[in-house]
């Protein structure tokens, strides 16, 4: 299953969310693919973040695009509302030592988000370009994903592209189109029925965020190819996906 497991920020049921402790925790539990987001520091420094906010991570309510590298450093991110003083270690993770982390493993690949507010922030050039040029030491291995269309439209001439679809519509499909994306994702809250197809195209489809194994057995069964989850290590060892196509 590792072949179409996807370690939504690691594994946020279990670890801190996109930190380098969760990303290397499922790594060695045998995971293949990973899922991470980026937001940009007010000295344009790309950092592993979801959220606009640190609060959830850090505690502190501060907005990534008005705070500096230097300031957020050295914060504990270990998410205590969730886990308690279970993380203390944990801090925030630049996207060049996500870099490092993901050379040391030449078999795994990261799809990398860029987030709207920071692109609203600094721009979609100088985000895009930011990001490229921190991926190029292991840019064979990572796919640069976004809602935001014009992402996908300068990235994909010089690494593979994810467009993430913000709804299911006649709009989004002709986009999708236009687009022609490596991977279009969706969330399952997203998709029609299963008695409606998924839209045809050279993209490989991806499916957010599925913890249950019957439900990614399902998503396999209608065409996705890849499934996002939570709880990747549960998944990796569940004995009734072995059978899954495309596992």
């Amino acid at each position: 299953m590792n072949a179409v497991l996807i370690a939504h920020r690691g594994e946020p049921v279990n670890l801190p969310e996109n930190s380098l402790e969760g990303f290397r925790a499922v790594l060695e539990a045998g995971a293949h693919l990973l899922e991470t987001d980026v937001q940009i520091t007010v000295d344009g420094v790309p950092v592993l973040c979801h959220d606009p906010g640190l609060l959830k991570m850090t505690g502190h309510d501060l907005r990534v695009t008005e705070t500096s590298w230097r300031d957020m450093r050295e914060l504990p991110a270990g998410q205590a509302e969730q886990f308690g003083n279970h993380f203390p270690q944990v801090r925030i993770a630049r996207l060049e030592d996500f870099v490092v982390l993901l050379g040391q493993w030449p078999q795994a690949q990261a799809f990398v988000e860029i987030k709207q507010e920071s692109l609203d922030a600094f721009g979609v050039e100088s985000v895009v370009y930011r990001v490229l040029e921190q991926l190029s030491p292991v840019h064979d291995q990572c796919v640069v994903i976004s809602f935001n269309a014009e992402v996908v439209r300068l990235v994909k001439a010089r690494i593979p592209s994810g467009w993430v679809l913000s709804e299911w519509s006649e709009r989004s499909r002709v986009l999708a189109e236009q687009l022609e994306p490596d991977y279009l994702f969706v969330s399952r809250k997203r998709l029609p029925g299963e008695d409606k197809p998924l839209w045809p195209g050279r993209w490989q489809w991806a499916v957010y965020t599925v913890d249950e194994a019957a439900e990614v057995a399902r998503q396999l069964s209608r065409g996705i190819q890849l499934v996002e989850t939570n709880n990747i290590r549960s998944l990796l060892t569940t004995p009734d996906l072995s059978g899954t196509p495309n596992a």
